[in-house]
């Protein structure tokens, strides 16, 4: 397979998503676990959830702010978190959700005849 990006930082992958490469190789298992995470969510949890991550974090200064937060956050905690950890803009985030699809742990073959093992493979759909 040829055009394989491989990526270990969660900045290498914000890179990735921004030039919209068509095949990315994740080899990173905790950032592997989030962009699951958050692929795997619902689409009422995943709005609840990137909304929420915002509102905390824009808001965890002000008292009044933390109702709606800790309410999103009860809700949907696991994927805020994983959310919060990769740390990417709304945007990329969206791009995960709707542009990609996703393998698990998997061996991909590089352009020279090589091959990787990757923690997670997403593919532009």
């Amino acid at each position: 397979m040829s055009n394989v990006t491989v990526v270990y930082t969660k900045s290498e992958l914000e890179r990735a998503i921004e030039r919209q490469d068509k095949t990315i190789a994740v080899k990173s298992a905790s950032l592997a676990d989030d962009v699951k995470t958050v692929k795997s969510a619902s689409s009422g949890a995943f709005a609840l959830a990137v909304g929420s991550a915002g509102v905390f974090a824009t808001n965890f200064w002000n008292p009044l702010g933390w109702g709606s937060g800790i309410i999103g956050t009860l809700s949907t905690g696991s994927l805020i978190t994983a959310i919060v950890t990769i740390g990417l803009s709304t945007t990329l985030l969206f791009a995960i959700y709707n542009d990609y699809s996703i393998k698990g742990r998997t061996s991909i073959r590089l352009a020279g005849g090589n091959s990787i093992d990757a923690d997670l493979v997403m593919e532009r759909d």
